[in-house]
């Protein structure tokens, strides 16, 4: 029996036939690829893999003209990409709440070193090339084991282009993840998409769907490197999968279905980190504790109730579904982040930066090809021959270029036997065309602010010196300060989708690997060695008489999942704006130095921060740069006070002060021992102004 009419739209359940939820599927893909192709720059996708692969149409040039490609918007496009993915690491997880302090220098060794080593700004630089031709590209952060699913697993990040993510009732505002359902098409080599799913080997093949990506975006884009190597592997049609690929389907749906039955519903499988059990409507759940350290409860409610409160995973191919349950990854989003170079509030996928150099760049190829042809014209003449005087074979041998070249005529008949078929002036290039040539270069340099694109590259390959400030200036214009703060938005997405795979996929022992022992956190070891997340929520903790917390009961009341999410929601991602590719950032540097030499009170833990030094030690205490600045000068001058002590005391031994000691009480090396009335400690260390300002001493004693 067909579905009612005002629930077609509704992913059919879990429990549902599997041809019913196949159709359901395939009804998905062709509406996003519907939508797709309705946006205003699915039409230059194509545009973009030919001109940026210096492909040109056969049919619209001659064999015997020049193809002759400048290739300068492929140039520009390289270089915007480029500058663009060229960030900082990222690594700024903090939190408001001090307890979780040590917990975020941990999450941001952990962060860097995963950033180095599976090169992120690699796969930054790829989503950004699709941005550039498909006008949005898509990263993908994923856990993903090696060798077919075997092996240790690592956090990977996957790439795609605008024709492999397809939504289904996209909101107006364009949010993504408000969007109903939406699937992330993907092709595996048969042994892979054998290795990942084993339990489905007979059932997984090869498909030549016509709709699997568009024929032309496959076949510019998804081209087989073996075929692009030897011409012949996979013998599947123009426009169709090869012999050897499966096309993958990943959807994501956000299905509100409750659970309204009399009892719990386990979802996902036993022993898996998605595997959770969802309370019945209305049921009594834990809901803390009183103050005499019993628990209390609560009613579950929607939220509480809901069978996908993660999303809905559907794994398929065109003929099988191999997975349909809770979504794997504990962040509960959609797990691909868009990227865009060129972003409107009108363009779902915005548009793409190749579209606006497009015909320029077809302006200077024609007008390129046509000095050239004329070159080659000059070089080889046309010419006209007397057939009374020359044979046609003759003719058609003469090389005007070859050196003692002879051709035999009568004489008496025609005074030469070649003539020009037109005239020279006619081959002549006007000396406006390489003016107009530079004018469109220019032209095409000025709609892709490729000049400030430059300024941003060296930019962020300078020294840093102080004078340099008005360079960095120049280079932070408007159009790069709206890239890169798109670019810092999609960053802070991914970086918050990636503290809840560390949660969920590393365990003590490979964070032990990137941090070291000493880098792990006491809290980690503490209570449960073998994962990162806390074995019992704050409300289960107690202090004992040694002032340590510890469970007031053997097995936490909550889920893995919500205590994990409530150590994922205390560690907040933070990127300053216009940081990322440190313009902002770098003013910011520079100016504080400034400031600290016209002798503003700015701590040194500011600084340290502003120039992106890890470790540099615990934050001073205060709310305030003046605050932090005054309890680091009093953390100073008593440091100061214990180092005057050790030397003083090891004078009095009869030892010379070393180097060392010097530096440590600020003293040149080498100089003489102070001079003047020794410290009485009467009075509160201050910092004194000594020499007119020169140089500055920590006074202890009355004036």
């Amino acid at each position: 029996m067909a579905r009612d009419t005002y629930k077609s739209w509704q992913c059919p359940p879990a429990a549902a036939s599997e041809d019913e939820r196949l159709e359901w599927l395939n009804s998905a893909v062709e509406e996003g690829q519907y939508w797709l192709k309705q946006q205003r720059g699915f039409k230059d996708f194509s545009k973009a893999f030919d001109i940026l692969s210096s492909r040109l149409n056969p049919d619209e040039v001659l064999a015997y003209r020049s193809q002759l490609v400048t290739g300068r918007l492929k140039r520009n496009v390289r270089e915007i990409v480029g500058a663009v993915s060229d960030i900082r690491p990222i690594w700024g997880y903090d939190s408001d709440n001090q307890a979780f302090s040590s917990n975020c220098r941990m999450m941001n060794q952990v962060n860097r070193a995963i950033y180095l080593e599976q090169y992120f700004d690699m796969a930054l630089k790829k989503a950004h090339q699709w941005a550039a031709s498909t006008c949005t590209g898509w990263m993908w952060p994923k856990y993903r084991r090696a060798l077919y699913g075997t092996g240790k697993g690592d956090l990977t990040f996957a790439t795609y282009g605008s024709p492999s993510v397809l939504p289904v009732q996209l909101p107006s505002d364009n949010n993504w993840q408000e969007a109903y359902a939406i699937t992330i098409l993907d092709e595996l080599p048969i042994a892979m998409a054998h290795g990942m799913f084993p339990a489905f080997q007979d059932k997984l093949r090869p498909t030549s769907s016509r709709y699997w990506y568009a024929p032309e975006i496959r076949r510019a884009a998804k081209g087989n490197i073996m075929q692009r190597m030897f011409g012949r592997w996979g013998k599947g049609k123009e426009g169709q999968l090869s012999e050897l690929y499966i096309p993958i389907r990943y959807t994501f749906v956000i299905d509100l279905t409750l659970n309204k039955t009399d009892q719990m519903i386990p979802m996902g499988e036993p022993g898996t980190s998605w595997y959770y059990e969802v309370p019945n409507l209305g049921s009594d759940i834990p809901a803390g504790m009183d103050r005499t350290g019993n628990p209390t409860f609560r009613k579950a409610n929607e939220n509480d109730s809901r069978l996908y409160p993660y999303r809905r995973l559907l794994i398929s191919s065109e003929n099988v579904i191999m997975y349909d349950g809770p979504a794997f990854d504990w962040h509960g989003q959609f797990p691909a982040t868009p990227f865009k170079l060129d972003d409107w509030a009108w363009e779902a996928i915005g548009l793409s930066i190749v579209r606006d150099g497009y015909e320029v760049q077809m302006a200077m190829d024609e007008l390129a090809r046509g000095v050239m042809d004329k070159h080659r014209s000059q070089l080889d003449p046309a010419m006209g021959f007397d057939i009374n005087a020359v044979s046609r074979n003759e003719a058609v041998s003469f090389d005007p270029l070859q050196p003692r070249q002879r051709v035999g005529f009568d004489g008496s008949m025609v005074n030469a036997p070649f003539v020009p078929v037109i005239p020279p002036d006619a081959l002549r290039v006007d000396p406006s065309i390489p003016l107009f040539i530079q004018y469109l270069e220019q032209t095409g340099d000025y709609q892709l602010a490729v000049r400030d694109i430059i300024s941003l590259a060296k930019a962020r390959a300078m020294g840093g010196g102080v004078n340099e400030i008005e360079k960095v200036m120049e280079a932070d214009g408007p159009i790069v300060r709206d890239i890169s703060r798109g670019t810092e938005r999609s960053l802070s997405m991914v970086g918050s989708q990636c503290k809840y795979h560390i949660l969920q996929w590393y365990d003590t022992k490979r964070i032990i690997q990137y941090v070291g022992a000493d880098g792990i956190t006491k809290e980690t070891m503490d209570f449960d060695p073998n994962s990162l997340v806390p074995s019992h929520m704050p409300d289960e903790l107690q202090q004992n008489d040694k002032g340590t917390y510890i469970p007031t009961m053997v097995n936490s009341r909550y889920t893995k999942v919500q205590r994990a999410r409530f150590f994922a929601d205390n560690l907040r991602l933070y990127i300053t704006p216009h940081s990322v590719h440190e313009l902002t950032q770098m003013t910011m540097k520079l100016g504080l130095i400034q400031l600290k030499k016209a002798g503003v009170q700015i701590d040194s833990r500011t600084i340290a921060e502003a120039w992106n030094l890890q470790n540099f030690g615990t934050k001073p205490e205060g709310n305030t740069i003046w605050e932090r600045y005054w309890n680091e000068q009093e953390t100073v001058a008593q440091h100061a006070i214990r180092v005057k002590q050790i030397v003083d005391a090891i004078m009095q031994a009869g030892v010379s002060p070393t180097p060392a000691m010097q530096g440590a009480l600020g003293e040149q090396p080498g100089t003489p021992p102070r001079e003047g009335r020794p410290p009485t400690g009467q009075q509160a260390p201050q910092l004194v102004s000594k020499d007119q300002g020169q140089r500055s001493t920590i006074s202890e004693s009355g004036s």
